[in-house]
């Protein structure tokens, strides 16, 4: 009798656990959708960030500043001496000091995450999970962990998202490596609806005289 109380009180345990569990996993569920909404309605977003890599194994602790357009598939990102472009279709890497761009094809598939997608990363390719609130200088988060439904596909195994819970914003992504190198995205200033010139999403070589060229088409 006490054996069959104890397995009765184990298995409702568990059942309240599990109920627990899908609970937070639909709270996760109902924030990510609303920032994908609220994204969607954005005929474009402008961002200053910061990006942080840390690689544990090699003792690199990196901080730079950058800046985001985007609009829908096209974006182009300053970050160091690099300047980003894509137009939904191809992009292109601009080196300042080596003067030199690399041409590839905008979607190359793999682990990496699109920049064009980071205020949307957690759409496809990932189980979400309500972790906690918490409050760091001065704002309110929504803590979010996403897991790869594929991991073996991946070289990371966790991405967290930080979400402003007052202005229903990504404040912070952080991308957790298998390897020990983590990156962190952290969102400095976000300005929805500005207007840009299409052009400013594709490199001009005739600005740049004399650039080399590398071609991976």
């Amino acid at each position: 009798m006490l054996q069959s109380l104890k397995l009765f009180i184990g298995l409702g345990f568990a059942a309240l656990t599990a109920i627990g569990a899908d609970a937070q996993d639909a709270k996760a569920k109902e924030i990510l959708d609303e920032i994908s909404n609220r994204t969607r309605q954005y005929s474009t977003i402008t961002s200053d960030f910061s990006f942080q890599l840390e690689d544990k194994i090699g003792g690199v602790n990196q901080t730079q500043a950058g800046s985001l357009k985007m609009k829908g598939k096209k974006y182009q990102i300053v970050i160091g001496a690099n300047t980003i472009y894509s137009d939904g279709t191809t992009r292109w890497t601009y080196n300042k000091d080596l003067n030199e761009v690399y041409i590839d094809q905008a979607n190359l598939g793999g682990d990496d995450l699109n920049p064009s997608e980071i205020y949307t990363v957690w759409e496809t390719g990932f189980k979400s999970y309500y972790e906690k609130e918490m409050s760091v200088g001065g704002k309110n988060l929504h803590v979010i962990k996403l897991v790869p439904v594929k991991p073996a596909d991946k070289t990371y195994h966790t991405v967290r998202v930080y979400i402003d819970k007052e202005k229903m914003e990504v404040a912070k992504i952080e991308i957790l490596g298998k390897q020990g190198d983590n990156y962190t995205y952290t969102v400095k200033t976000f300005q929805p609806n500005q207007t840009y010139a299409e052009n400013i999403f594709v490199f001009d070589k005739t600005k740049h005289s004399g650039v080399e060229i590398i071609d991976n088409r």
